[in-house]
């Protein structure tokens, strides 16, 4: 069992044996962080001194390093407990650069995401095996809460925002995949999620508004419709694309493309040879769908709002 374990997704948590890790200050747990969230290579002594006391002449920057870095050491030890070899130490520490030890047993959740994330990013949602959307799931558990919410260093807030893109893409790739799979009310759940951290985000309300419309809520459907545009001029006083406003169509109209898509999975939930044969027909015809989809946006469509039709002015 892993006996030190570090949180950094929402407020930080550092325990050792399962005891939260006590005699840090706020900048030795700060050199801590940074240095976890960088692990995969070495820091100059000079490069780090400057970083976190930048106000600081050379001479002292570097005393103030030496301390925060003994101070971690000596919290990181078990009083009265043998000494570790440099092997099994969380950190490497030379007279010239210090590094996390990757190879020594520890845990941390933002590894544990970003190697889920690394592994499957390049994998639509929709093909997604179940054993890989079970790992994302997973992964995704693990974003309690932006990286160390209440920090708002540079390099920390540079961080947060990568790491919460990432976590919007495997929300993503999570819809697409209970979409797929027929799972409405999940997919809906991770779109809702997804939205609290970005209301703006077009191709979520898209997402929904099919999620809602398969689940068989034609009305909510077409309501998260009007939540997208409401978002959308708030945000940015713009209007819907016209693929949003093409869906909206199809929803009002009852015809979306490719509602049958779902079914196919739905007959061999394994994925077999049968699944792959009528996924690959229904991508035929969403081919053409999407062609005849195109012809229709040339003719004008009557019983839209107004907020509508000025959308579908500003796009043409």
């Amino acid at each position: 069992m892993t006996r030190l374990k570090i949180r950094l997704f929402g407020q930080v948590s550092v325990q050792d044996d399962g005891q939260p890790l006590s005699g840090l200050s706020t900048k030795t747990l700060e050199l801590l962080c940074y240095l976890l969230l960088h692990r995969e290579r070495g820091h100059t002594r000079e490069a780090l001194a400057g970083l976190f006391w930048p106000d600081a002449p050379d001479s002292l920057s570097k005393k103030y390093l030496r301390q925060a870095i003994w101070r971690l050491s000596s919290a990181l030890t078990i009083p009265g407990g043998p000494a570790k070899p440099e092997s099994e130490q969380l950190l490497i520490v030379h007279p010239d650069w210090i590094r996390v030890n990757t190879e020594a047993e520890w845990w941390l959740d933002v590894a544990v995401f970003e190697q889920a994330y690394d592994l499957h990013r390049d994998t639509p949602g929709e093909d997604l095996a179940d054993a890989q959307a079970q790992a994302l799931e997973a992964a995704a558990v693990l974003y309690r809460g932006d990286l160390i919410e209440t920090w708002y260093q540079d390099w920390c807030v540079y961080e947060r925002d990568r790491l919460r893109l990432n976590y919007l893409a495997m929300l993503d790739q999570l819809m697409s995949h209970c979409e797929a799979r027929a799972r409405y009310a999940k997919g809906i759940a991770y779109g809702q999620c997804v939205l609290r951290y970005d209301s703006a985000r077009e191709s979520t309300h898209r997402q929904l508004m099919r999620l809602y419309y398969r689940a068989g809520d034609r009305t909510t459907a077409l309501r998260q419709y009007d939540r997208c545009a409401a978002a959308l001029v708030k945000h940015f006083n713009l209007a819907p694309s016209r693929g949003t406003i093409d869906l909206y169509h199809q929803i009002r109209s009852d015809r979306l493309e490719n509602a049958a898509r779902p079914a196919a999975f739905a007959a061999d939930p394994d994925g077999g040879p049968g699944s792959e044969l009528l996924l690959g027909l229904q991508t035929r015809l969403d081919h053409i769908q999407a062609s005849l989809a195109a012809l229709l946006r040339q003719v004008p469509q009557a019983g839209i709002p107004i907020s509508r039709l000025n959308g579908t002015a500003r796009d043409a």
